[in-house]
């Protein structure tokens, strides 16, 4: 088994700046970080990992990879934000929710899957928070709240990023996360 000791994680994120609130800055860092995250877990892969399908899921690591970016421009999208470039689009509608059912498509490598997760957050996801003046403004017909959408895409990054450490052991690729303190299995103090 190949292993890999991750990026140290990171819990004391401060909001990024030029946002028209602390609170939409603070998520559009937490945004940027998961992110991070997941290039930090494909972005050491071969082929053969990116690619790797258990079972009858139909799911890969490219696949999901390209899920969450088209899932991050899908929602923002859908609050206004603006759309990405023909090329990022066309790469990413391939794994639209409505793909699922056929193969997925084959990475030749981890890089153009780290530049469009990166595109989206660059081109996508921080004009159209930057844009937003409040993170409870409705922006959805339904009543949905930009912060509906952003704490939905939060889960969204995590719950895939567990699918992608699971596929990657499956087929002999190990990551270790990493905390950015040493743990205290049993801190001091009463109980």
């Amino acid at each position: 088994m190949e292993k890999r000791n991750g990026r140290p994680r990171e819990y004391n994120i401060s909001p990024a700046p030029g946002y028209k609130s602390e609170e939409l800055g603070f998520r559009a860092a937490w945004l940027a970080e998961l992110r991070e995250r997941v290039i930090d877990q494909i972005s050491w892969l071969p082929p053969n990992a990116l690619n790797y399908v258990s079972g009858d899921t139909k799911l890969s690591i490219a696949r999901l990879a390209r899920h969450l970016a088209w899932a991050e421009a899908t929602w923002f999208g859908k609050a206004g934000g603006p759309e990405p470039a023909a090329d990022l689009a066309e790469l990413l509608s391939v794994d639209a929710l409505s793909g699922f059912s056929a193969d997925p498509v084959p990475a030749d490598s981890a890089e153009p899957l780290v530049a469009a997760i990166r595109r989206i957050g660059e081109e996508v996801a921080e004009p159209t928070l930057r844009a937003a003046s409040d993170i409870d403004s409705v922006v959805l017909e339904d009543g949905t709240t930009m912060r509906g959408i952003v704490m939905h895409l939060e889960c969204h990054w995590l719950y895939h990023s567990g699918h992608i450490g699971l596929l990657a052991f499956e087929c002999g690729y190990d990551y270790t996360w990493r905390a950015n303190r040493p743990y205290a299995p049993n801190p001091p103090g009463p109980r």
